[in-house]
């Protein structure tokens, strides 16, 4: 089963930061220095297997941490920003595990089961959409 994920917007005191999804697809997770580039239109990623779902979940907080990362380096005492960086940190770690335990490590250093799997296909930048 999918890891589940907590409202993004309702338990973030800062409205200014997007939701998972609308930040990724942005490419920007602060709504105020959002700016769109002319009139495009972000296409939204639809998973087509649970094995693509979960990955993508892995995409969307791995970007929104480096995002918030850079936002904290900056701004250390932004307490709301700190907390959802620290949710995310939680989610993107139980949905690594999760893929990990379900189709194949993400990490070499995560590759401690019986076998050494790491080399195994497909890698999950390749192609992923078609797993």
């Amino acid at each position: 089963m999918l890891f589940e994920f907590i409202s993004d917007v309702s338990d973030n005191n800062n409205s200014q930061i997007f939701d998972l999804t609308e930040g990724f697809t942005k490419g920007n997770m602060f709504a105020n220095l959002y700016e769109p580039y002319k009139n495009y239109t972000p296409k939204e990623i639809k998973p087509k297997t649970e094995r693509q779902a979960l990955l993508d979940k892995i995409y969307k907080l791995c970007f929104a941490l480096n995002d918030l990362n850079l936002y904290l380096d900056l701004y250390p005492d932004d307490t709301a920003a700190y907390e959802l960086f620290k949710k995310y940190s939680l989610m993107y770690n139980k949905c690594c595990e999760e893929y990990g335990r379900m189709y194949q490590v993400l990490e070499l250093t995560n590759d401690t089961n019986e076998k050494y799997t790491w080399l195994n296909n497909p890698w999950p930048w390749e192609d992923s959409y078609n797993v």
